[in-house]
């Protein structure tokens, strides 16, 4: 999975989300538990060929991170991942509390959808077959 908090510069996920990834039954391909979001290149989340790409650009709530989804649609779809998911990281995924443990449900059924029947009402949004806007 590569967690993707910013697509311009694309900023990688840090801090505590890497360990939540691991948490939820996954492997960050990208970020690394316990140190800042660093900034990378496409051709970087490219190289790393994620199967599950979130977008939580920082701060931002879910219909936000969809419409900054859309419009790096190009990109995001260039890297052949087998989903690509915006989540309200505003909410669950930015800033360290309680509401962690909800994004780390929200990224179990992300990951697991067959073993995770619910998560957060309206925090997540799949992007299947990105379409470019317009």
């Amino acid at each position: 999975m590569a967690a993707l908090e910013w697509l311009d510069p694309v900023f990688v996920a840090g801090h505590w989300t890497p360990q939540l990834i691991e948490l939820a039954g996954g492997e960050d391909v990208l970020g690394t538990p316990g140190e800042p979001s660093q900034t990378v290149t496409w051709d970087a989340v490219r190289a790393a060929e994620p199967e599950v790409v979130v977008v939580m650009p920082c701060g931002y709530d879910c219909a936000r991170a969809e419409q900054e989804a859309l419009v790096y649609a190009t990109e995001l779809r260039a890297l052949g991942a087998r989903g690509v998911v915006a989540v309200d990281a505003a909410a669950y995924f930015s800033r360290p509390g309680p509401r962690l443990v909800d994004g780390l449900e929200l990224l179990g059924r992300i990951l697991h959808p067959e073993l995770v029947e619910d998560g957060p009402a309206g925090a997540a949004v799949e992007l299947g077959e990105l379409s470019l806007p317009g």
